[in-house]
């Protein structure tokens, strides 16, 4: 038997997303199997969030492929955010296939405005 070496296009698919709010922040958790944290950009422009998230098949150490029917996606998803989000405080974690990005909301400025009396 003879290894498949045949190159294969690479399939890119919207993964499944939760999108959770709270009142100080936008929670989105992804599934992104067989994406790493290094294999995933985050891009926030205006108020689109672009996830992108490339996955890569690898045989363990040792060992060659004979075959290959089993196929990971690439990811790619744009998200129109409603809600203006604090750019330097958003965090994202990839754990076990899945991503959590936590958007925290802006929230609005207030001022104590003095009353005379």
């Amino acid at each position: 038997m003879q290894a498949n070496t045949d190159p294969r296009p690479v399939r890119r698919i919207h993964p499944p997303t939760d999108v959770l709010e709270t009142d100080e922040e936008l929670i989105l958790v992804a599934d992104v199997p067989g994406a790493s944290s290094a294999s995933v950009e985050l891009l926030l422009e205006d108020d689109v969030l672009l996830l992108r998230a490339r996955t890569e098949r690898a045989a363990p150490e040792g060992w060659q492929p004979l075959g290959a029917e089993f196929e990971l996606p690439d990811y790619e998803r744009a998200f129109r955010l409603t809600t203006e989000v604090e750019r330097e405080r958003i965090q994202a974690v990839v754990q076990n296939g899945r991503l959590r990005v936590v958007l925290p909301k802006k929230l609005p400025a207030r001022d104590k405005i003095p009353v005379q009396g």
